[in-house]
């Protein structure tokens, strides 16, 4: 019996990386403290395979609280929160920085055949993963710092920055 459940164990674990793969086209995601719902910032390509330069990413929820749905974002969580400001365009890249912050500048291009969202973080050029806001309480707006996570693109290690409003 050990075995079998064993052999199961193993079977399963095979599948694991596929369930937790960033989904093609996934440029990074914004976590919050305040509950597990996530927000998605995902590369929008034309038809012919080149940037939208004029909408190049895709904001949306995914709730987790509510059965892991995807929800587009309100006009006001765009226009105040997790919408994003075209700073500078180019063929295929842009530069962008996040509505509620914008002194971290990313950029949005192809990196070794894939789509990637570029910034610096703690002093390394790297692919920006993952952003988490520690809120001071679960109702509140207030943001106590901002934690970004990325891997530098040399090396490919792991760099973390914390910013502090």
């Amino acid at each position: 019996m050990r075995r079998l459940i064993l052999s199961i164990i193993v079977s399963l674990a095979a599948f694991v990386p596929a369930l937790c793969a960033t989904p093609e086209g996934r440029l990074f995601c914004f976590e919050r403290s305040t509950n597990r719902n996530y927000i998605c910032y995902d590369v929008n390509l034309r038809d012919d395979g080149h940037l939208d330069t004029d909408n190049p990413i895709h904001v949306y929820w995914i709730r987790v609280e509510e059965g892991g749905g995807r929800k587009e974002l309100t006009f006001i969580q765009r226009k105040l929160a997790f919408g994003y400001k075209v700073v500078t365009r180019k063929t295929d890249e842009v530069t962008i920085h996040l509505t509620a912050y914008n002194k971290l500048l990313i950029r949005i291009c192809r990196h070794q055949g894939r789509w990637l969202a570029r910034a610096t973080i703690g002093g390394h050029e790297a692919q920006l993963d993952k952003l988490f806001a520690q809120m001071r309480s679960p109702n509140s707006l207030h943001c106590e710092y901002v934690d970004l996570f990325g891997r530098d693109l040399t090396t490919q290690e792991a760099v973390t920055e914390r910013i502090r409003k």
